[in-house]
Formats: C-alpha cells, structure tokens, sequence
C-alpha cells in the first residue's frame, strides 16, 4: 500500500478493536462504581467514621463523581465511533434475508466487508434468525467464531 492511502478494512477493524477495548473499560468502570456505592464499603466508611473521628466519605464520593464522569466520557466516545463506522452502512442490507433485525443486520454489516469474515444466516422456528460467523487471519488460521440468535432463550419457554 502507498503511502497516504487508506485501507478501509483496516480502519474498520481498528474501530472494531477500539470499540471492543470500550466495552471492557466501560465493565471495569462499572464494577468499580457499583464497589464504591456498595453497601459495605459504606459500612466500612461509617465504621472508620466511628473509631476515628474521620470522614472518608467526601474522598469517596469526589471518587465516585470521577468514575461516572469517565463512564460518560467514555459512551460519548463510543458514540462518535459508532457514528464512524456506521456512517457507510446506515442500511444494512444482506442477500437473500428481508427482514433480519437491525441488531444482527448491524453486526453483518460492520464486519462482511473484513478481509476474512465468512457468515451464513440461518433461520429456525423457535430461536428466530441465526448467524453462524467466523473470522480467519492472513494465514488461514481461525482468529474468532461464535454465533448469534435474535431470540437466544426462546428455547427456555417451551
């Protein structure tokens, strides 16, 4: 590739990997924050407030407005991603299925287009629209695989 180009495949998969790396900072933050509002740790901050005199209520709680204003910061931020990728596939179409779900339609249509990607749709009575996909690398090694259903419990009411 010259210089100055750009691979389009590329940039979509360093989205997909940015957005990936979104996901699991938001689950850490979240843990995080649901570890500061807990009811023990608030036990063990009137426990300190009891024994000491001191109160690290204010240090807890200054915390715990930084670890939501980094939970925002961070969805707007996977937005404006979002917003990137999306930008050339704000229809998702696939061949022979007219009425797959936006979700699954969004998922095929950020990823057909990777060097590597192979996907077949399914359809079944119960669990709805299936996905069967999987991502192999340059030399022909599998890099990921899994399977999505529109109604993944559907099985569960029967």
């Amino acid at each position: 590739m010259t210089e100055g180009t750009i691979n389009t495949n590329e940039a979509k998969r360093e989205y997909a990997q940015l957005l990936h790396l979104h996901t699991r900072i938001l689950r850490k933050l979240k843990e995080i924050r649901e570890h500061l509002i807990a009811p023990g740790t608030l036990e063990i901050v009137s426990a300190i407030r009891r024994r000491t005199g001191a109160n690290p209520d204010g240090a807890l709680s200054e915390i715990t407005t930084a670890v939501e204003q980094a939970l925002l910061a961070l969805k707007l931020s996977e937005a404006q991603i979002r917003d990137e990728v999306m930008e050339d596939v704000e229809q998702p179409d696939v061949e022979g299925v007219a009425n797959l779900p936006a979700t699954l339609a969004r998922f095929l249509a950020e990823r057909r287009d990777m060097p590597g990607f192979t996907h077949q749709v399914l359809h079944d009575e119960n669990r709805g629209w299936i996905i069967l996909w999987k991502e192999y690398t340059q030399t022909g090694s599998v890099r990921g695989s899994g399977q999505f259903y529109e109604r993944p419990y559907a099985w569960i009411d029967e």
